[in-house]
C-alpha cells in the first residue's frame, strides 16, 4: 500500500511537470517597448546567455538570408534615415549615418534551416501613430498583439529619442513578428535567438519521474532481500 501511494504521488509529479512545460510553451511573453541606442540595450533575460543568435543591423545593405520581409527595403545612409544610434560608430543622438529598414507595416519571418527562434525582436526607429506589434507560432497562429501610443516623437530626421525595442518570447517557437502603424515606418536591429527555459520540457520531466520511480523500486527490492 505504501509503495502504491509513492508511485501515485510520483505519477502525479510527472503529469504536473508535463503540464507546467505545456503551459510555458503555450504562453507568449511580450517585452518592451524599452529605450534602445545600441545592442547593449537588449533587455537582460530576453535571450539565453543574453546574446541573440542573429542581430542584423543592416549595415551591409541587405537583410540576413535567414529572415524574409513582407515588404520594404534597406534605407540610408541619408540625412533623414533613422538607424539605431550606435550603428554609425557613435552614440550621439542621431542615426542618419546608418541604415534602417523602411516600409509600411512589415512582417519578418524566420526562414532559416535551424530550430525556430523562441525569442524574436526588432527595434522601432521612426514613424508616427499607434505602434502595433504581434507574432505568430510555427503554424502561423497568432501569439497575440500589443498596441502602444505616445512613442513617436514627430520628427523624421534621424533622432533616436523614440527608438524602442519590441520583443516576444514563446517556448513553442516563433515563426514571424509584425510591426507597423498603418503608415511608413523605419525599424532596425532585427534579431532572434533562444529564450531561457525555466521549466523542464515534457521529455525531461518524464525522465526525471521515471528515474525517481526506479530509485523507489530499487530501495523496495533491496529492503525485501534484507528482511
Amino acid at each position: 500500500m505504501h509503495k502504491l501511494k509513492i508511485m501515485t504521488a510520483l505519477t502525479g509529479c510527472l503529469f504536473a511537470s508535463a503540464n507546467m512545460a505545456h503551459a510555458t510553451s503555450s504562453t507568449a511573453i511580450f517585452w518592451g517597448p524599452t529605450p534602445y541606442l545600441s545592442s547593449s540595450d537588449i533587455p537582460a533575460g530576453f535571450y539565453l546567455g543574453d546574446n541573440p543568435v542573429l542581430l542584423d543591423n543592416l549595415e551591409d545593405g541587405s537583410l540576413d538570408a535567414s529572415i524574409s520581409a513582407s515588404n520594404g527595403s534597406v534605407y540610408g545612409p541619408t540625412g533623414i534615415a533613422d538607424s539605431v544610434d550606435a550603428d554609425d560608430g557613435n552614440i550621439d543622438g542621431f542615426g542618419t549615418a546608418g541604415r534602417s529598414w523602411f516600409s509600411g507595416t512589415v512582417t519578418f519571418t524566420y526562414t532559416g534551416s535551424g530550430p525556430l527562434p523562441t525569442a524574436f525582436g526588432v527595434v522601432w526607429t521612426d514613424g508616427s501613430g499607434t505602434i502595433t506589434f504581434s507574432a505568430t507560432d510555427a503554424l502561423g497562429q497568432s501569439l497575440g498583439s500589443q498596441s502602444y501610443t505616445g512613442i513617436p516623437d514627430g520628427t523624421f530626421g534621424g533622432t533616436t529619442g523614440d527608438d524602442r525595442f519590441f520583443g516576444v518570447q514563446f517556448a513553442g517557437g516563433i515563426k514571424s513578428i509584425t510591426i507597423g502603424t498603418g503608415g511608413g515606418i523605419e525599424v532596425d536591429h532585427i534579431q532572434y535567438g533562444q529564450m531561457v527555459s525555466s521549466v523542464p520540457e515534457p521529455t525531461s520531466a518524464l525522465m526525471l519521474s521515471l528515474g525517481l520511480l526506479g530509485v523507489v523500486g530499487y530501495r523496495r527490492t533491496r529492503k525485501s532481500t534484507t528482511e
